[in-house]
């Protein structure tokens, strides 16, 4: 899969056979006015984009992403990967990669030519599970200190594994906030799953400042809650071990620079403790 234009000039849809006469039960479809389709709950807004959850037949739940736009924007993708375009590309290199993410349906771009008009992604949903600042506002911060930090150890682990692989594999989220990682209300470090990556890239040429732009979207939350000591610990994890001392703090150092820029909220959790 490439991040690419994926048509010039009319409509291009890709859906999964298994998926088709569900997503056509909801009216996404080729034949159908798709941009026009309202799920049973809005989950993110902006002025060109909506994302429902579509609950269909049976249990299975999907997510529908669509972004619309007037016709005075559609030359700011004139000839650029639609944002639609790069989840798909993104889904597709971190499952090459080994990391857990979303599982594509659908797709579809239209286009006029050259200028986007819209486009559309249709994930399945993931069952049991919520984004990781939920998790810790509302189900880690009530644990047992012991427990809570056995389990962020873990997921930190895990999470910053993933992330060494994903920048060594040349992909670059750009958007590695907690509330774009799933996990299990048990805080289980395999039930991990990366999502919502509209913006990544390969960062050729500028691999440090893809590395520097994620961790500190993880850096964000992770500093109202864990000592220095954690904080240059995670980054350890982070480099391996063939990563020095000295290259953890300067790492740390950037990392911390580039927070400066604009400092995050301090975050304040009811911990029992």
């Amino acid at each position: 899969m490439q991040r690419k234009v994926h048509v010039l000039h009319g409509q291009v849809f890709r859906v999964d056979e298994a998926w088709r006469a569900s997503l056509e039960s909801i009216g996404i479809s080729p034949a159908s006015d798709w941009t026009r389709v309202v799920g049973d709950a809005l989950v993110s807004e902006s002025p060109s984009l909506r994302c429902y959850r579509c609950d269909l037949p049976g249990t299975q739940t999907v997510y529908f992403k669509r972004y619309v736009y007037a016709k005075r924007k559609w030359h700011e993708f004139f000839l650029r990967p639609a944002k639609a375009a790069v989840e798909l590309w993104s889904y597709s290199r971190l499952k090459a990669l080994g990391i857990p993410t979303l599982e594509v349906v659908a797709f579809a771009e239209r286009r006029l030519f050259g200028m986007l008009a819209a486009a559309c992604i249709v994930t399945r949903g993931v069952s049991h599970t919520v984004d990781l600042e939920a998790f810790a506002r509302n189900v880690w911060c009530h644990w047992p200190r012991v427990r809570r930090m056995e389990t962020a150890r873990a997921l930190a682990s895990t999470l910053l594994v993933q992330a060494r692989t994903a920048h060594r594999g040349g992909f670059f989220h750009h958007d590695l906030k907690w509330r774009n990682i799933l996990v299990n209300p048990a805080g289980d470090p395999d039930s991990m799953v990366w999502i919502d990556a509209p913006r990544a890239s390969r960062m050729r040429l500028r691999e440090r400042r893809g590395v520097i732009t994620d961790l500190s979207g993880l850096a964000r939350i992770a500093i109202s809650l864990f000592s220095r000591f954690e904080l240059m610990r995670f980054i350890h994890i982070y480099l391996g071990e063939k990563g020095s001392s000295a290259e953890a703090k300067r790492l740390f150092k950037q990392v911390h620079r580039h927070l400066g820029r604009r400092m995050p909220r301090p975050v304040d959790l009811p911990f029992p403790d």
